[in-house]
């Protein structure tokens, strides 16, 4: 192992918490030491958090690290990994801060580790600004599984914000190397299906939801009576919480497109922008849908490079193309291929 720190400028390019997350996940596969200064700068609230103190005592955790600067609000830490140990971790945020975010962070480096693993994570399945826990199981999960693991997610109970509560495992089946990953084909739209989930709420939100789907601009989803479905839960003590789950199928694999509900905001609007941005997903005609795309640049410069069609790269992708040199000989450009595809090459 390398013992020189890789030093992260937590302020560079969208300066959030996914530039930690993704230098935990590469400090711990590829055993780096790393320091991380200025953390979440760009932030209102710089510093970490409960979601992103997780994320650093997680990873601690499974490759026995040695951790300075480990505190809330901290805006620094030093990460020196030990060897990556798979096995049965759980890890509870105490917030309604997403497992999904933290599950990001700690699933690069198992899977090629010596052995299968088991991650639960309690904390937030649906909130704001974070993939859905459908995102990661239907999503997600099957694009890393191209590269070669095996890898299978539940969710034991959902958590909204702020309460959290939510319960969420990932089954992790390693391989010895990963598979380089090349998606420029997104194939034929297959279909969509609807999912409205209402916790400790008036049920009344999820037939406003449901209805602004079927709106005719949103009739090329297809939705209806046989794929549209509403759920509704009544547990006081796990809060409130609402969510709209719109999921397109290609012949590449399914991509779930996500509103979550907020104090304020309309429950047509929270519909609508799941549609939207599965409509615009489909108009795009590529493979990876745009919130996709940083979370598979960690684990294919793992795997040595790869390149897919996506949307037009957010701030959160062209930061983690920024961060990988820093880590690897891979690097990654982007290329223009139309009017709402781009190609991201990492070698």
């Amino acid at each position: 192992m390398k013992t020189e720190h890789i030093v992260v400028d937590g302020a560079l390019g969208e300066g959030g918490g996914q530039l930690l997350r993704a230098s935990l996940a590469l400090a711990m596969a590829l055993g780096r030491p790393l320091r991380m200064a200025s953390i979440r700068a760009n932030r209102p609230k710089p510093g970490l958090k409960r979601q992103h103190l997780t994320c650093v005592h997680a990873a601690q955790a499974i490759c026995e690290a040695r951790v300075t600067g480990d505190s809330i609000n901290s805006t620094e830490i030093t990460f020196v990994p030990g060897a990556v140990k798979p096995g049965e971790y759980r890890f509870d945020i105490g917030s309604g801060g997403s497992c999904a975010l933290v599950l990001q962070a700690l699933m690069p480096a198992l899977l090629t580790a010596s052995a299968p693993s088991r991650l639960t994570v309690t904390g937030g399945t649906h909130v704001p600004f974070a993939p859905s826990f459908e995102f990661l199981r239907d999503t997600l999960l099957p694009w890393l599984e191209k590269l070669g693991p095996r890898l299978a997610a539940r969710m034991d109970r959902p958590g909204f914000m702020q309460v959290g509560g939510g319960s969420v495992t990932v089954d992790i089946s390693p391989v010895p190397v990963l598979t380089a990953l090349e998606a420029c084909e997104c194939g034929a739209f297959t279909g969509a299906q609807g999912l409205v989930l209402v916790q400790n709420l008036y049920e009344g939100i999820a037939e406003r939801e449901c209805a602004a789907l079927l709106a005719e601009n949103f009739a090329h989803l297809g939705l209806g009576e046989q794929n549209l479905r509403q759920e509704a839960r009544s547990c006081p003590a796990e809060g409130p919480g609402n969510a709209v789950l719109v999921t397109v199928r290609r012949e590449s694999g399914a991509t779930v497109c996500t509103g979550i509900g907020q104090r304020g905001v309309a429950s047509e609007s929270v519909a609508r922008r799941a549609a939207d941005r599965a409509m615009a997903f489909l108009r795009a005609e590529v493979p990876v849908e745009r919130h996709l795309a940083d979370q598979l640049l960690v684990p294919l410069a793992l795997a040595g490079g790869g390149s897919f069609l996506t949307e037009k790269p957010s701030l959160h992708t062209r930061t983690c193309m920024e961060l990988l040199p820093l880590f690897t000989p891979i690097r990654a450009r982007v290329a223009q291929q139309d009017a709402k595809a781009w190609r991201i090459t990492l070698k």
